[in-house]
């Protein structure tokens, strides 16, 4: 199946949900890579952009946040900013176990 993509309230950011995993894409274009910070926790990505202007104050500033569902591998979380300033987040998916059908059967 061709993957779902789910745009944000923000406008800014997509979310492609795809058969074996999820990708966070988000224009950072007006960011320069040292001033982007992706953190990760339990189902949870974060994105923090703050650029400074010359005089030390903040000119711009983007936080994003990105629940993930629960078939995500937290530990495949990997990222990379193309030369368009896209941030691309990648976490792959894991097949979920299922749990095992038990059956109990009583004579009397």
């Amino acid at each position: 199946s061709p993957p779902s993509v789910h745009s944000s309230a923000l406008g800014s950011s997509n979310v492609v949900a795809s058969e074996n995993k999820y990708q966070v894409i988000t224009d950072l274009s007006q960011f320069e890579p040292q001033d982007i910070v992706v953190t990760s926790y339990n189902y949870c990505i974060v994105i923090q952009a703050e650029k400074m202007a010359e005089d030390g104050i903040v000119s711009n500033t983007f936080t994003h946040k990105c629940q993930l569902p629960i078939d995500m591998d937290p530990l495949s979380v990997s990222c990379s900013l193309n030369d368009a300033g896209k941030l691309i987040i990648t976490a792959r998916r894991r097949q979920l176990s299922t749990s095992p059908l038990y059956r109990t059967e009583v004579t009397l």
